[in-house]
Protein backbone atom coordinates (compact mmCIF):
# COMPACT_ATOMS: atom_id res chain seq x y z
CA UNK A 1 0.00 0.00 0.00
CA UNK A 2 0.96 3.38 -0.54
CA UNK A 3 1.21 6.33 1.32
CA UNK A 4 -1.13 8.26 -0.98
CA UNK A 5 -3.89 5.43 -1.05
CA UNK A 6 -4.23 5.47 3.24
CA UNK A 7 -4.24 9.41 3.14
CA UNK A 8 -7.85 10.91 2.65
CA UNK A 9 -8.87 13.44 0.29
CA UNK A 10 -9.89 17.00 0.70
CA UNK A 11 -12.83 15.83 -1.56
CA UNK A 12 -13.56 12.89 0.98
CA UNK A 13 -13.20 14.69 3.85
CA UNK A 14 -15.65 17.88 2.71
CA UNK A 15 -18.12 14.97 1.72
CA UNK A 16 -18.00 13.69 6.00
CA UNK A 17 -18.28 17.55 6.77
CA UNK A 18 -21.21 18.14 5.23
CA UNK A 19 -22.78 14.63 6.34
CA UNK A 20 -21.99 15.80 10.21
CA UNK A 21 -23.16 19.08 9.25
CA UNK A 22 -26.71 17.86 7.92
CA UNK A 23 -26.81 15.74 10.62
CA UNK A 24 -26.65 18.28 13.24
CA UNK A 25 -28.77 21.17 11.77
CA UNK A 26 -31.22 18.65 11.09
CA UNK A 27 -33.21 18.51 14.16
CA UNK A 28 -32.46 22.06 14.96
CA UNK A 29 -34.49 23.50 11.48
CA UNK A 30 -37.09 20.68 12.58
CA UNK A 31 -37.72 22.54 16.31
CA UNK A 32 -37.23 26.15 14.40
CA UNK A 33 -39.76 25.29 11.92
CA UNK A 34 -41.91 23.89 14.85
CA UNK A 35 -41.98 27.71 16.45
CA UNK A 36 -42.37 29.56 13.40
CA UNK A 37 -45.68 27.75 12.90
CA UNK A 38 -47.44 28.82 16.45
CA UNK A 39 -45.28 32.66 15.78
CA UNK A 40 -47.01 32.58 12.46
CA UNK A 41 -50.33 31.71 13.41
CA UNK A 42 -50.14 33.97 15.92
CA UNK A 43 -49.61 37.14 13.81
CA UNK A 44 -52.43 36.33 12.00
CA UNK A 45 -54.78 36.45 15.06
CA UNK A 46 -53.05 39.83 15.74
CA UNK A 47 -54.00 41.33 12.30
CA UNK A 48 -57.45 39.81 12.26
CA UNK A 49 -58.42 40.35 15.84
CA UNK A 50 -56.71 43.11 17.93
CA UNK A 51 -59.77 42.96 20.34
CA UNK A 52 -59.34 39.47 21.49
CA UNK A 53 -55.67 39.56 21.21
CA UNK A 54 -55.02 39.65 25.11
CA UNK A 55 -57.51 36.84 26.43
CA UNK A 56 -55.46 34.86 23.30
CA UNK A 57 -52.10 35.56 24.75
CA UNK A 58 -53.24 34.39 27.87
CA UNK A 59 -54.38 31.12 27.25
CA UNK A 60 -51.59 30.51 25.02
CA UNK A 61 -49.03 31.68 27.92
CA UNK A 62 -51.38 29.66 30.55
CA UNK A 63 -50.69 26.72 28.25
CA UNK A 64 -46.93 27.51 28.04
CA UNK A 65 -46.53 27.85 31.68
CA UNK A 66 -48.54 24.46 32.13
CA UNK A 67 -46.25 22.28 30.21
CA UNK A 68 -42.97 23.81 31.56
CA UNK A 69 -44.73 23.41 35.19
CA UNK A 70 -45.38 19.77 34.83
CA UNK A 71 -41.81 19.04 33.44
CA UNK A 72 -40.30 20.36 36.25
CA UNK A 73 -42.78 19.56 38.58
CA UNK A 74 -40.75 15.93 39.53
CA UNK A 75 -39.30 17.97 42.37
CA UNK A 76 -42.00 19.22 44.04
CA UNK A 77 -41.16 21.57 47.33
CA UNK A 78 -42.67 20.39 50.74
CA UNK A 79 -44.72 22.16 53.93
CA UNK A 80 -42.89 23.18 56.15
CA UNK A 81 -43.21 20.41 59.27
CA UNK A 82 -45.71 22.82 61.34
CA UNK A 83 -48.26 23.11 58.30
CA UNK A 84 -48.13 19.07 57.93
CA UNK A 85 -48.82 18.94 62.03
CA UNK A 86 -45.60 17.79 62.86
CA UNK A 87 -44.25 18.60 66.63
CA UNK A 88 -40.83 18.53 67.67
CA UNK A 89 -40.28 15.54 70.27
CA UNK A 90 -38.44 18.53 72.11
CA UNK A 91 -41.57 20.28 72.92
CA UNK A 92 -43.48 17.25 73.58
CA UNK A 93 -40.77 16.73 76.21
CA UNK A 94 -41.16 20.01 77.54
CA UNK A 95 -44.71 20.07 77.60
CA UNK A 96 -44.76 16.87 79.67
CA UNK A 97 -42.09 18.64 82.24
CA UNK A 98 -43.99 21.49 82.58
CA UNK A 99 -47.38 19.19 83.55
CA UNK A 100 -45.78 17.66 85.87
CA UNK A 101 -44.94 14.49 84.67
CA UNK A 102 -42.40 11.78 86.15
CA UNK A 103 -39.51 12.01 83.14
CA UNK A 104 -37.87 9.12 84.22
CA UNK A 105 -40.76 7.92 83.04
CA UNK A 106 -40.84 8.81 79.57
CA UNK A 107 -36.73 8.52 78.54
CA UNK A 108 -36.16 6.45 75.43
CA UNK A 109 -39.85 6.55 74.74
CA UNK A 110 -40.77 7.48 70.73
CA UNK A 111 -42.23 10.41 69.63
CA UNK A 112 -45.35 9.04 69.02
CA UNK A 113 -45.69 8.20 72.48
CA UNK A 114 -45.05 11.26 74.29
CA UNK A 115 -47.76 12.72 71.59
CA UNK A 116 -50.14 10.53 73.09
CA UNK A 117 -50.07 11.68 76.61
CA UNK A 118 -50.03 15.11 75.42
CA UNK A 119 -52.80 14.51 73.57
CA UNK A 120 -54.54 12.48 77.02
CA UNK A 121 -52.75 15.32 79.48
CA UNK A 122 -54.96 18.16 76.89
CA UNK A 123 -57.92 16.36 76.67
CA UNK A 124 -57.70 15.89 80.70
CA UNK A 125 -57.39 19.03 81.16
CA UNK A 126 -60.89 19.97 79.07
CA UNK A 127 -62.47 18.03 80.91
CA UNK A 128 -61.85 18.66 84.24
CA UNK A 129 -60.95 22.07 83.84
CA UNK A 130 -58.37 22.22 86.44
CA UNK A 131 -54.85 22.18 86.21
CA UNK A 132 -52.97 18.55 85.92
CA UNK A 133 -49.66 20.21 87.58
CA UNK A 134 -47.25 17.99 89.89
CA UNK A 135 -44.28 17.97 91.98
CA UNK A 136 -41.76 17.23 88.88
CA UNK A 137 -39.03 14.62 89.48
CA UNK A 138 -35.94 15.49 88.91
CA UNK A 139 -34.18 14.56 85.63
CA UNK A 140 -30.37 14.97 84.32
CA UNK A 141 -29.49 18.23 83.37
CA UNK A 142 -28.03 17.28 79.78
CA UNK A 143 -31.69 15.71 78.86
CA UNK A 144 -33.44 19.36 79.53
CA UNK A 145 -30.76 21.66 78.46
CA UNK A 146 -33.36 23.51 75.89
CA UNK A 147 -31.58 27.02 77.25
CA UNK A 148 -28.45 28.18 78.52
CA UNK A 149 -28.28 28.94 82.21
CA UNK A 150 -27.83 32.12 82.09
CA UNK A 151 -31.08 32.18 79.62
CA UNK A 152 -34.29 33.37 81.62
CA UNK A 153 -36.58 34.23 78.76
CA UNK A 154 -39.52 32.36 78.49
CA UNK A 155 -40.90 31.51 74.94
CA UNK A 156 -43.60 29.69 76.08
CA UNK A 157 -47.06 30.75 77.41
CA UNK A 158 -46.76 28.84 80.37
CA UNK A 159 -44.23 29.70 82.85
CA UNK A 160 -40.47 28.07 82.27
CA UNK A 161 -38.54 25.95 85.13
CA UNK A 162 -35.09 25.63 84.97
CA UNK A 163 -33.18 23.41 86.73
CA UNK A 164 -30.01 24.31 88.46
CA UNK A 165 -26.95 22.37 88.85
CA UNK A 166 -26.06 23.03 92.50
CA UNK A 167 -29.39 22.58 94.33
CA UNK A 168 -31.33 20.25 91.95
CA UNK A 169 -34.19 22.21 92.87
CA UNK A 170 -37.08 23.37 90.28
CA UNK A 171 -37.87 27.80 89.90
CA UNK A 172 -40.75 28.81 88.27
CA UNK A 173 -39.70 32.13 86.30
CA UNK A 174 -43.17 33.71 85.18
CA UNK A 175 -43.52 35.92 82.30
CA UNK A 176 -42.33 39.63 83.21
CA UNK A 177 -40.98 42.36 81.18
CA UNK A 178 -37.38 43.27 83.23
CA UNK A 179 -34.01 43.82 81.81
CA UNK A 180 -31.42 40.87 81.89
CA UNK A 181 -29.71 42.72 84.40
CA UNK A 182 -32.75 42.81 86.63
CA UNK A 183 -33.14 38.81 86.01
CA UNK A 184 -29.39 37.92 87.30
CA UNK A 185 -29.87 39.74 90.43
CA UNK A 186 -33.47 38.35 91.14
CA UNK A 187 -31.74 35.32 90.37
CA UNK A 188 -28.83 35.84 93.24
CA UNK A 189 -31.35 37.61 95.38
CA UNK A 190 -33.35 34.00 95.38
CA UNK A 191 -30.20 32.07 95.60
CA UNK A 192 -29.05 34.18 99.05
CA UNK A 193 -32.86 33.98 100.30
CA UNK A 194 -32.86 30.04 99.78
CA UNK A 195 -29.30 28.81 101.57
CA UNK A 196 -30.15 31.48 104.61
Amino acid sequence: MKREDMEETVLDMAKKLRAYADAVHGPTHARITAVETPLQKLEEKIDENPKNLREKIREDLLQISAVQIRGSGTQRRRSPGRERGYTPCAELWFFLRDCGENMNRWDGKCTVALAQRVHELKEAKTQRGSSTKKEAAPVAHSRTARYDDDDMSNPLKEPLRHMLKERRITVIVTRKAITRDERFSQGRDFLQSSSN
